[in-house]
Order: structure tokens, then C-alpha cells, then sequence
């Protein structure tokens, strides 16, 4: 049985901005690639809640934040390039995934560059 997802306010932030950026950038596909970036992520994210201890545990878990066990899931839209990991936590009581947080692979750890967030 599939859990349900939910984005927190910080994923929605991130996903926001990633959208605009890829917006602003009409030279390289603009509102065209937003939104198959978006639909891509939206169908990882469901796939990820149909099986979310499919993916191990995040380099965040207990260290950014000490009470939540955080996993991660490599989302990787595009055939070549680097990709976005989805942060996450799972509540087996409500059937929940919380995302956290999508973050592009190549940033710090959240532990490490909490300020910028």
C-alpha cells in the first residue's frame, strides 16, 4: 500500500526556484523545460511514496536535524547530468512521506550551509 506525499514549505521553496530558474532561461527551453522538470519530479515523488524504504539514509540524518531520520532519493530528470536529492522523512502512523527538502546534488549538506537556507 502507497503512502501519500507532501511537500514542506522549504521543498516548495526549492522546487519554486527551480522552476523559475529554468523559466528565466528561454536560450535553453524556458517554461517548456519548467515544466517537464516539474512533471518529472511530480512522478518521482510518487513512485517514491510507493515504496519509500526503497532509499537509504540521507548524510543529513541525525545531524541537521537530531529527532528526524531523514532518507534521500537521487532524482535525476534528464538522461546525462547531475541530479537533485530529495530529502525525506516517513511517518508509518499517517502514511506520510514529508519532503523535506530537493536539493541539487552538487550543493553542501544541509548541516553544513544551514545559514543559507
Amino acid at each position: 500500500m502507497s503512502y501519500s506525499w507532501e511537500l514542506s514549505d522549504k521543498a516548495t521553496a526549492a522546487v519554486e526556484r527551480q522552476v523559475a530558474w529554468y523559466e528565466s532561461d528561454e536560450r535553453h527551453g524556458g517554461q517548456e523545460l519548467a515544466d517537464r522538470w516539474l512533471d518529472r519530479l511530480e512522478k518521482a515523488l510518487v513512485k517514491l511514496a510507493s515504496a519509500p524504504y526503497g532509499h537509504g539514509m540521507a548524510p543529513e540524518n541525525r545531524r541537521w536535524h537530531p529527532t528526524l531520520e531523514i532518507r534521500q532519493a537521487l532524482f535525476r530528470p534528464w538522461k546525462t547530468g547531475v541530479g537533485w536529492r530529495i530529502l525525506y522523512t516517513i511517518n508509518d502512523k499517517t502514511r506520510l512521506v514529508t519532503i523535506l527538502h530537493v536539493r541539487h546534488e552538487r550543493r553542501r549538506w544541509l548541516f553544513e550551509d544551514d545559514a543559507e537556507e
